[in-house]
């Protein structure tokens, strides 16, 4: 008896335990995210020259906001569009769009129903006018075309789009420029399933799912504007994992290579630029170009030097060779493989800058 009334007790004390820490995480839940969610909140601003900017502000359970300001003079508007990350700061009760503060970018919860817009250092607007917006019965669907960054990846047929300020996952829909973005991606030279940062045009639609039932959230590329390989989302640039560095040849068809003494060893480097490559095969220096269309990875146009030597002309022949065969590639930790069209390793390659 006395040691079922220990076990009870411990249960009991367990029990609270847990539903405290519930609790806990709820709280932080509620605090990090003040608004019920989704949610619209519309509402018309003052404005100098115009007869008032109409608001629609969406807030997605992703983080993401949707914004259209539509500014009014009498039967005439101008809308714009755009879309970004928002945060809540607990401290000040503030709503805060996109990554810093701004006009029409902050603003304070008075209640789950009305949001006040405040001026650009967050304060209240010192006039009489109304700044509110209120919460609508209804989401707005937002078929707005957007301009957003984000990092591209794509395999065979279906491209997928990360947004840079959320880093969300988006199916990218073969429509539209959607096609060409998958075009582009593919010849552009990339490392194996490497993103690329693109800028578009292109809003979040509703679309029957490939596979299963239901409705999945896809991105309309509305219009493509550029691609920027080599490049992050803050602008810095990547170190990518197979151009502009210098592969080594380390072994040839299963079979590490020796170097006698003072033969230079050989290898290849590809730059990202032009699409253009060279190397060093055992005796003479080569030259030509590759095309890289995700896992298809050959070697073209090739030429090079006709020196005369007494050491390497075996390893050179051998090592010509696999790179002509190539037609696909892996890359494992720093080492470069080299396949022909049925997967077999032809050479394998260290990489080093």
């Amino acid at each position: 008896m006395k040691n079922f009334t220990v076990l009870l007790i411990i249960f009991l004390l367990a029990l609270s335990g847990c539903t405290s820490h519930q609790s806990m995480v709820d709280a932080e839940k509620q605090a990090t995210t003040p608004l019920p969610l989704p949610s619209t909140f519309k509402g018309r601003l003052p404005c100098s020259d115009c007869d008032g900017v109409d608001i629609t502000l969406n807030f997605r359970e992703d983080g993401l906001y949707q914004l259209r300001k539509t500014e009014v003079r009498g039967e005439k508007w101008d809308s714009t569009s755009e879309m970004g990350r928002w945060k809540f700061d607990q401290m000040d009760n503030l709503i805060v769009l996109g990554e810093k503060r701004g006009s029409l970018k902050t603003l304070i919860l008075l209640d789950n129903d009305t949001l006040r817009v405040q001026d650009v250092e967050g304060r209240k607007i010192s006039t009489a006018v109304n700044y509110d917006l209120r919460r609508a019965t209804e989401l707005d669907p937002f078929p707005d075309s957007v301009r957003i960054r984000g990092m591209y990846s794509a395999n065979a047929e279906s491209g997928f789009f990360a947004e840079c300020q959320n880093a969300i996952r988006f199916p990218v829909a073969i429509e539209k420029d959607g096609a060409k973005c998958l075009q582009i991606y593919n010849t552009t030279p990339h490392g194996q399933g490497e993103p690329l940062l693109v800028s578009i045009e292109g809003s979040l639609v509703k679309r029957a799912k490939l596979e299963g039932t239901g409705e999945e959230e896809v991105l309309v590329v509305d219009q493509f504007l550029e691609i920027l390989p080599g490049q992050s989302c803050d602008g810095t640039l990547q170190q990518n994992d197979l151009f502009n560095i210098t592969w080594r040849l380390i072994e040839l068809d299963g079979k590490p290579i020796t170097l006698e003494e003072g033969q230079r060893e050989p290898f290849v480097i590809l730059d990202i630029e032009d699409n253009k490559m060279r190397g060093f095969s055992g005796c003479n220096r080569f030259f030509g170009t590759y095309l890289v269309k995700g896992e298809i990875f050959v070697f073209n146009k090739m030429a090079a030097t006709r020196m005369a030597c007494l050491k390497g002309i075996a390893l050179e022949d051998a090592f010509l060779k696999a790179i002509r065969s190539t037609e696909a590639y892996r890359i494992r930790n720093d080492i470069l493989e080299l396949r022909d069209r049925n997967e077999r390793i032809l050479a394998k390659l260290r990489g080093a800058r």
